[in-house]
């Protein structure tokens, strides 16, 4: 039988029926692990020992894995957007739980987390979806450190799963134009002009107030986006990083658009009278509420199959506006700063594709410029 043993130090014995049992006390509590091997049991309490050392409560080493996150999440619902809690839980019951939320919290090693990611790719899931549950069981433990639950993250142990960047989908500028002409005369003109021209997000176009145009400058000032809520149509969040507050000048056309749809804008207010809700937004429903963003991209969608255009993503206009800059030799931080990405190597890595097509054209120009001296030193 072992010996008694003080708080934080464990011990080791072999059971009647062949198992091999290890204990550690702690905060006057003990801590029973049951394994095959005496090697076993040794690992297990010095693991758990290291972390006792790093901040381990008799509270975390009982709490499960499913337990914690679904505590998690609740205070997450007042901290974070409402999409970022909505991928957090999805991505907790669809992949994390299923295969670790009866394990107690402070037992989950690295091994366990990659063995997860390793059967989410022998089912076929994709590298960024491995690499979002990733992310998601990072922010949670992260917090449970915090929290004094567990001594350390797992997760630090674990590679995160590269994604490989994607080549998307984007018009030509010929199919551009096609685009632009197609849409003339839409209710959201200027919407589906504004996307093309700026780079914004769509949720940053819906975001936008009247408020956010200066007329005189011609520049429109990102501040926020809607994100859709399925309970309430939608709501209005800060952009998610520093660099998506931005401003981005536009041309005589794009003011001239934004004039016409404040003219109609005023005529539907007319038309609704008392159901009219005022939010001060420049894209809105017949009655002043949030758009539904499906509806955005189905008549988009609706647009693209009148004109013949290929079938591409709305967000894709996104790509293909930044990708005619590129190609048309405008720099990259201007691009950057346009696009909101937080540094031109963002800009550089997503769209290499395009910047190779501007290097192309810039060998032919500058052996233009240069030709008749290279004559002479031939």
């Amino acid at each position: 039988m072992a010996s008694k043993r003080g708080n934080n130090e464990g011990s080791i014995f072999k059971r009647k029926d062949g198992r091999w049992c290890a204990q550690v006390s702690l905060n006057g509590r003990r801590i029973t692990k049951y394994a095959k091997t005496q090697k076993e049991c040794r690992d297990w309490v010095n693991q758990t020992l290291d972390k006792i050392d790093h901040g381990l409560t008799f509270d975390g080493a009982q709490v499960s894995l499913q337990q914690y996150m679904e505590s998690w999440l609740s205070g997450k619902t007042l901290a974070r957007r409402p999409s970022t809690v909505r991928n957090y839980r999805r991505y907790m019951n669809l992949y994390i739980l299923p295969a670790l939320g009866r394990m107690r919290l402070q037992a989950i090693l690295p091994a366990h987390i990659r063995h997860l990611y390793l059967r989410m790719q022998m089912e076929g899931r994709g590298a960024r979806t491995i690499q979002l549950v990733h992310v998601t069981l990072h922010c949670a433990f992260a917090q449970a450190i915090k929290e004094g639950l567990i001594g350390h993250n797992p997760l630090e142990a674990v590679e995160r799963p590269k994604v490989e960047t994607k080549r998307y989908s984007i018009f030509t500028e010929e199919q551009a134009r096609a685009f632009i002409a197609a849409a003339k005369g839409h209710p959201n003109e200027a919407l589906f002009f504004l996307a093309l021209t700026t780079g914004m997000r769509k949720g940053e176009i819906l975001g936008l107030m009247w408020t956010d145009v200066n007329w005189e400058k011609s520049i429109l000032r990102v501040d926020r986006q809607l994100q859709p809520v399925s309970y309430e149509g939608g709501a209005l969040v800060p952009t998610k990083t520093k660099s998506g507050r931005r401003h981005i000048m536009v041309g005589k056309v794009a003011i001239a658009l934004l004039k016409a749809h404040h003219e109609r804008q005023e005529t539907q207010k007319a038309l609704a009278g008392n159901r009219w809700q005022e939010h001060g937004m420049i894209f809105t429903t017949s009655i002043g509420t949030y758009i539904d963003q499906t509806k955005v991209s189905r008549a988009f969608k609706r647009i693209l199959r009148e004109a013949g255009l290929p079938d591409i993503r709305f967000h894709d206009l996104r790509h293909t506006s930044i990708s005619i800059l590129l190609d048309n030799g405008t720099p990259v931080n201007t691009v950057q700063s346009r696009a909101g990405h937080s540094k031109a190597s963002v800009t550089t890595d997503i769209y290499g594709h395009a910047m190779a097509r501007s290097q192309e054209a810039a060998a032919r120009m500058i052996e233009e410029i240069v030709k008749p001296l290279t004559n002479e030193l031939r």
